[in-house]
């Protein structure tokens, strides 16, 4: 039973850790892109 709980805890931590990845990937993709469009707007 305990390989069991085992292998599906391993699943579970495989999606929390894909998932907080695609959260990383998207705050950095927000903090570049608002970087972009702050640095245009101070070089009117």
């Amino acid at each position: 039973m305990s390989k069991e709980s085992n292998f599906f805890q391993r699943a579970l931590n495989a999606l929390v850790e894909g998932r907080t990845r695609q959260a990383e990937r998207y705050v950095a993709q927000y903090a570049r892109d608002h970087m972009r469009s702050e640095s245009k707007v101070n070089k009117r």
